[in-house]
This record gives C-alpha cells, sequence and structure tokens, in this order.
C-alpha cells in the first residue's frame, strides 16, 4: 500500500517570487501531492491566467496538484462574493491541474457548469465537505454522501463516469477520540473501484484519523509544511518520523 501525503502551500502574494520559494522547499520534501490554496490571496479578483500556469508548472507534471479556493464558510481565508468565485474556479480549472477541490455546497447550477468545464479539461474533481464543529454519526455521514451523489446522478444527470471518476472527501472536527473511528470506518466501507473518498477528523484531537485514514481506504491525507492550512495539521516531518515508528516505510 502507499502512503499518500499531500501538503498544502497557501498563495498570499500575487507575484511569483512570493510563492516560489516556498514551492521549492515543500518539492524537497518529496510529497505526493501538492495543494494550492488561492484563498489566502486578500485580492483573488486580480488572478490571472499567467500567473496560476506559472504556479502550476514548476510543479506540475512532476507532482500532481490540486487548486483550492475555499469558501469562507467552510474555511477560506478570503471573503469573496459567490459569483467572482465562480468566476476565478472556472479559470483555475482552465488551466488545467490534475485535481480541483469544489464543496457539495456549491449553488447547484455552478457546479453544474463547474463538473462540465472540469470534464472536458480532464481535471479530476474533488468534492468537498468540511464540518468544523463535530463529526456525525456513521448514518448521518453516509447519509451526506449517498444524497449528494443521487443529485449529481438523478437530479443533475452527471454521468455515472465523471462521479466514479470523482473524489469525495468528508472531514469533521474530533471531540473525542471515539470520533476518528468514523471516518476511518467510512472510508473502510464506502472505499472501493465505484467510489474514491477521503475522510479524517480535524482538530488536536483528531490526529489519529489524520495518520490512519489512509490505511483504511482513503486516497491520502493531508499534512503542513510551515502553515497550517486547517485544525489540527500536523507537519509533514512529523507524519513521516510517526509513520517510521510504525515500521511503515514512506
Amino acid at each position: 500500500m502507499k502512503y499518500n501525503i499531500c501538503v498544502p502551500i497557501p498563495i498570499k502574494s500575487l507575484k511569483i517570487s512570493g510563492s516560489a520559494p516556498l514551492i521549492k522547499n515543500v518539492l524537497d520534501t518529496n510529497p505526493n501531492l501538492i495543494e494550492l490554496r488561492f484563498d489566502y490571496l486578500n485580492e483573488v479578483q486580480f488572478l490571472t491566467k499567467d500567473f496560476i500556469r506559472s504556479l502550476l508548472n514548476r510543479i506540475q507534471p512532476k507532482i500532481p496538484v490540486i487548486f483550492t479556493l475555499r469558501k469562507s464558510s467552510e474555511g477560506g481565508k478570503t471573503n469573496i462574493n459567490e459569483d467572482e468565485r465562480y468566476q476565478t474556479l472556472k479559470m483555475l480549472i482552465e488551466a488545467k491541474p490534475r485535481f480541483i477541490d469544489i464543496e457539495i455546497s456549491i449553488d447547484q447550477k455552478n457546479l453544474d457548469e463547474l463538473i462540465h468545464l472540469a470534464s472536458r479539461q480532464k481535471v479530476t474533481i474533488i468534492f468537498s465537505y468540511h464540518n468544523f464543529k463535530d463529526t456525525p454519526t456513521y448514518t448521518k455521514a453516509i447519509a451526506l454522501l449517498d444524497k449528494f451523489s443521487k443529485k449529481l446522478i438523478k437530479e443533475m444527470s452527471v454521468d455515472l463516469r465523471i462521479v466514479e471518476n470523482s473524489i469525495f472527501k468528508l472531514i469533521f472536527t474530533a471531540n473525542s477520540f471515539e470520533d476518528n473511528l468514523l471516518p476511518l470506518k467510512l472510508n473502510k466501507i464506502k472505499s472501493g473501484k465505484n467510489l474514491k473518498l477521503i475522510s479524517f477528523c480535524m482538530g488536536d484531537i483528531g490526529f489519529f484519523s489524520r495518520i490512519f485514514c489512509v490505511f483504511s481506504g482513503s486516497l491520502f491525507t493531508y499534512a503542513s509544511f510551515e502553515e497550517k492550512t486547517a485544525p489540527g495539521q500536523m507537519n509533514i516531518a512529523e507524519m513521516r518520523e510517526i509513520l517510521k515508528l510504525m515500521n511503515f516505510k514512506v
């Protein structure tokens, strides 16, 4: 089994020189994926195609890249209205990263157009959900996943091949150690050839599921380099040290 780690990089400057050294340092850690978080920009509306492609070309095709412009209600660091965010997401997809992260709560009309654009550009969508308060029951988590899957297939008539090629990301917040078991169970039961899943818990108590989610079927987990982009995120060096102590080669 391959243990995949994605390192998020906050993009805070519209100048290449503001991000290039950090990208180089992250590349030196040999992550399996890199996520570029564009919601850390104060002036995200001034993003250009040339700037986006310049960042991407420093990483791909050597390492797959996820583009993310997170909405503020799910952890995004900048306030941007949904119309502007939608237009920017289209521009990000057109740059052709390997993956684009889109929240399942996005407006259905915008979601439909983004799905079709991503399909044309051969960009895989990560449909994401983040709960910053708690961890639901297994029944509620399954219902959330099934409801969105049915929405894509039955209400929006999205091609089944597109749905099966997409990734579903369900992230919760652990308020007790037992909460860690929910995403592990979800990964174990639901991950398979027809469903690609990422699930773990945020928060300091969620460290257990952040590490063990991959062992239970999650496609990958996330670890920071310098700055945490989510509560409880651990450094990639720390994560690898823990894995080595468990006699797991990374």
